[in-house]
């Protein structure tokens, strides 16, 4: 066997299981939903990074941190289809520091440019995670330090190796080498992305002013898909906000 044999033989099954997750979303509404939303959120990243022009070097920095929100949000989609539900949330983890900074520099334009051209230790000291959460913890008046604990979460149990990050790994009580097809880890990863993903739409479109009528109309479009998914799920449409 050549070793591209190996590399067909694995797509062929990720591929596989592509499938079969595509058809658990079609037989579940809620998965529905939460898919569809995700998409959406994904719509207005696209937007924009793509086809907004920028006025100033402030909206190109946010634009690259909007590259990467789409391609994070991108690659956890694709490991969660294919099986590798570990990897999925580590990658949810990448997507929500990097949106945690978005939200940040939202509310403190006059830093983006300070973050830009921070050396090593501003930003590890300034603009690190626990200081991006603890800001905004203070900006919110939160006390529950939920930014962290969900942060922590997903670290301990998809991003470093820990003996309880094993459940992710296994499939009837048996550890799985590869990508595996089980129902209840896809449908915990769609509901923890769809939060994420859908918080950075609305995150992300606040930095841009003066938007055009195309992009408007495309945000207002976001904005009703996102209060009848809130509505239909939390009761209201604040009551979603993490």
């Amino acid at each position: 066997m050549q070793p591209i044999d190996n590399l067909m033989t694995l797509h062929a099954e990720e591929e596989r299981l592509r499938g079969a997750h595509l058809a658990l979303t079609t037989g579940n509404a809620e998965l529905t939903d939460h898919i569809h939303m995700i998409c959406e959120a994904m719509n207005i990243l696209w937007a924009f990074t793509h086809d907004y022009a920028r006025k100033n070097d402030d909206e190109l920095t946010i634009q690259f941190l909007g590259i990467r929100l789409f391609n994070a949000a991108g690659s956890s989609i694709k490991l969660a289809h294919s099986g590798y539900y570990q990897n999925a949330f580590s990658a949810l983890r990448d997507f929500l520091e990097t949106v945690f900074l978005v939200d940040f520099l939202v509310s403190y334009p006059d830093k983006v440019n300070q973050w830009k051209t921070a050396d090593e230790k501003a930003l590890r000291n300034e603009f690190g995670p626990a200081a991006i959460r603890d800001a905004l913890d203070n900006r919110d008046g939160f006390k529950e330090k939920n930014r962290k604990k969900l942060y922590d979460r997903i670290s301990h149990h998809a991003t470093h190796a820990t003996p309880s990050g094993f459940k992710l790994t296994l499939n009837d009580s048996l550890g799985e080498i590869g990508p595996f097809y089980r129902p209840n880890s896809f449908i915990s990863w769609a509901q923890e992305a769809v939060k994420m993903i859908c918080n950075s739409g609305v995150v992300y479109g606040a930095f841009f002013k003066n938007v055009d009528l195309t992009l408007l109309r495309t945000k207002e479009h976001y904005i009703g898909e996102l209060d009848r998914w809130k509505v239909k799920y939390f009761g209201s449409p604040a009551a979603s906000s993490p």
